[in-house]
């Protein structure tokens, strides 16, 4: 029945049922030679009152005239009016000049570098290139310290990768895209965030809640998708370099041909640092050191290339390959014997092709068809002490879109399919109770989605889709549903609802790294089930002028109730659990922000955050460990005329955790019994100096120099079962202050 219903909208959808309308669309010619669509420009036949005008994306339907030929006439405000004699019923494109030449001016305006939509039905924020350079952002998973909804938090205190958290839950729960294709996947969780360096990005989508189903099954708590720089809106050149006090050393440079039909991006990053540095640990109030490098030596080196092609308006097509090898070594200082000495060794290399294909159908606008295709192979090294992990990923994706209307573009229509095929091969010898020898598991998911999403004016847009996945390895569908809705009281005011179902693969170790830095005995069950959600939220975004400056309130609540999750159990000392949830296990997440530009040019941003995560671990249901219940963050940013000088400083308050309790020793068994962490602040600031074609910063953070007292559970004894580094909830270092340059032909 529930195919039957899907072919139905099919086969409804590609009907046209407005066959006696003239269709076409309005636009202008912008000075790079692209078009650009006109909404609200009027269409009317000469000499009559019958008319319409052009949509949101320039597009039109009028009825045909009562007869041929008939003259078409277009105006709109501040462009020439335009006549054309129509002989026959088809589909024509219409170009506006604009009624004023203007040359030799410049007209400079304010944009926030952070955007909030009123209009989309999706709750979606857009972080700009602007807001990104507001810190060092040297990759993605510093992308985030001036923003509210992604925390960035500590995973362990031996490998330098830091992760995030939305909605309460960790980052694995939600769906991380490039260009809305897979970046963050499998092998990549715990490390991939640092493998996109900041430069690259020219924006980036934060979508709360339950997103489009076209994008995917995996977006339990939403979905943060980034966009590179494509060719015609990049720098020629762009070289940024960067140190910091500990002298380490990140080289972007980045090129961009913007000429012929074939238009291209050059992306390259080099990170270096090869210092040994130990400052941690205490005895009496004084920092001695615990033997163990604060700071991991990292050797990284990453390249992309896109191709796209613009010669012909009605498809387009891009190519893009990525390479990256890294290393990172860690574990005790060379002034400890080699043959006792504690290693950390993480190795990755990492070869990525994808591409992006579509094509409109010329004749009737607002249909197109798209076609996503990638295809990855990761290999990864981890060694932590005894713990031994290696793996290899090979995966290929494919995601094919068409989207047409029914009647009117007010009423779109997405349907489509995608194939996730996952190959996994994993070893793992050390603190395991079964260890295993190039064990293979082999994904494959094969899923069909439709989505449909209408639009009443601006007043009301409700977007509804579900997608049925076959997973191979448990032989049934997965049926993900999906709702969102925005209503507009008025102009200022946009009030969304949105409800979805979302399921993931696990892939414990990968995702659960930082727990091999310790002594723990690790088990797992032999057979864990995809993890499945439902996230339930509501927004409130009011806009409104105070003393004749503009301000956004935003006001969330959020929930996501598991139907089965992969438990990551610390509970008890010395032994790391992985076992399918039996019991409840949700997330609440209530947040409230305010942004307004205080006076001329003086930007803030505050927002406080709650966060409440249960967990059932062996029938007993807890406070999830080391997240932080309440959150706050002050963003305040200032800039000269002309953004000669820009000064911002972010303060961030980070409440308490619960810490789960453990062994102090393993030689007399003593334990420090479950108890709550210290809140703490931590302040970021950075001012930046511009010139015509470069500009020079200097930053610093975690100014305060506030750190975890003693992070590594007994470090002088790394082959204990007590022995930890990964129970971390404050920052493992102290002051960095940093410095670097940006220079841009544009």
């Amino acid at each position: 029945m529930k195919r039957i219903i899907l072919i139905s909208m099919l086969l409804v959808a590609t009907i046209d049922t407005k066959a006696q309308q003239i269709k076409g669309r309005v636009v202008e010619i912008l000075p790079t030679g692209e078009e650009s669509p006109l909404p609200g420009a009027n269409v009317v036949w000469d000499g009559t009152t019958i008319g319409s005008t052009s949509n949101g994306q320039g597009f039109f339907l009028i009825n045909e005239p009562e007869s041929y030929p008939a003259t078409i006439v277009v105006t709109f405000i501040g462009y020439q009016s335009y006549k054309k004699e129509i002989k026959e019923w088809g589909n024509y494109d219409i170009v506006l000049e604009s009624s004023v030449k203007i040359s030799q001016v410049e007209v400079k305006g304010k944009v926030n570098t952070t955007q909030v939509s009123t209009l989309d039905p999706i709750n979606v924020q857009t972080i700009l290139t602007g807001e990104l350079e507001k810190a060092a952002c040297c990759n993605l998973s510093e992308s985030f310290s001036t923003n509210a909804t992604v925390d960035v938090t500590f995973t362990d205190a031996v490998s330098g990768s830091k992760q995030i958290q939305m909605l309460g839950l960790d980052g694995v729960y939600t769906q991380i895209t490039q260009e809305n294709i897979p970046l963050i996947r499998g092998m990549s969780s715990s490390y991939g965030l640092s493998y996109v360096p900041g430069t690259w990005i020219e924006s980036i989508q934060i979508i709360k809640g339950s997103g489009s189903v076209v994008n995917g099954f995996e977006s339990l708590t939403g979905q943060i998708n980034l966009e590179y720089y494509k060719p015609n809106s990049a720098p020629k050149l762009f070289w940024n370099a960067y140190i910091n006090q500990e002298g380490k050393l990140e080289n972007n440079l980045l090129f961009a041909k913007q000429n012929g039909d074939w238009q291209s991006n050059l992306f390259t990053h080099i990170s270096y640092f090869d210092k040994e540095i130990d400052k941690r640990g205490e005895l009496g109030g004084e920092r001695i050191g615990d033997k163990f490098l604060d700071v991991p030596k990292i050797k990284q080196v990453n390249i992309l290339n896109r191709w796209q092609y613009k010669g012909n308006p009605n498809y387009g097509m891009q190519l893009l390959a990525k390479a990256l090898i890294e290393e990172r070594l860690g574990g005790q200082i060379s002034s400890v014997p080699k043959e006792d000495r504690y290693i950390v060794n993480i190795n990755n290399s990492l070869y990525e092709i994808f591409s992006k294909f579509g094509a409109i159908q010329p004749n009737t606008p607002g249909k197109s068809a798209g076609l996503q295709t990638s295809f990855r192979l990761h290999n990864q090294t981890a060694i932590f002490g005894k713990n031994n992990y290696e793996s290899l990923q090979e995966s290929a994706y494919l995601n094919f879109i068409r989207q047409t209307y029914i009647n009117n573009t007010d009423n779109i229509f997405k349907y489509g399919f995608s194939q996730y095929a996952d190959r996994y091969t994993e070893s793992f010898s050390g603190n395991i109770n079964t260890p295993f020898n190039n064990q293979i598991r082999l994904d494959l998911m094969s899923g069909f989605f439709s989505e449909y999403t209408f639009k009443s004016g601006d007043v009301f847009n409700i977007t509804t889709g579900i997608r049925a996945d076959y997973y191979n390895n448990t032989k049934k569908f997965n049926y993900v549903p999906r709702l969102n809705m925005k209503y507009n009281p008025n102009e200022k005011t946009a009030i969304r609802l949105s409800a979805g179902r979302a399921f993931r693969i696990a892939n414990v170790f990968a995702e659960n790294a930082s727990f091999l830095a310790s002594g723990r005995t690790i088990d797992v069950v032999e057979e864990l089930n995809p993890e499945i959600a439902w996230n339930y939220g509501a927004n409130l975004t009011y806009c409104f002028y105070l003393n004749e400056r503009e301000g956004t309130i935003n006001l969330d609540a959020y929930r996501t109730d598991f139907e089965n999750q992969v438990v990551v159990d610390i509970e008890t000392p010395s032994e790391l659990s992985f076992y399918n949830l039996d019991g409840t296990s949700y997330a609440n997440s209530i947040q409230a922000d305010i942004m307004y530009e205080l006076f001329d040019r003086f930007d803030v941003k505050a927002a406080y955050k709650i966060n409440d995560v249960h967990t059932t671990y062996n029938g007993a249901e807890k406070i999830a460990p080391l997240t932080p219940k309440n959150r706050a963050l002050v963003n305040m940013s200032y800039a000269t005329n002309f953004d000669k000088w820009m000064f911002d400083l972010t303060w961030n308050y980070i409440g308490e955790s619960r810490v789960p309790s453990y062994k102090i020793d393993d030689l007399f068994g003593d334990y420090r019994s479950e108890h709550m962490s210290d809140p703490f602040y931590l302040i970021n600031a950075q001012v930046t100096k511009k010139f015509k074609d470069f500009s020079i910063y200097v930053g610093g953070e975690n100014l305060l120099s506030y750190t975890q007292e003693n992070p590594i559970i007994d470090a002088g004894n790394p082959t204990s079962s007590a022995f930890d580094a990964s129970l971390i909830y404050a920052p493992v270092m102290g002051r960095m202050i940093y410095t670097g340059i940006r220079y841009k032909i544009k």
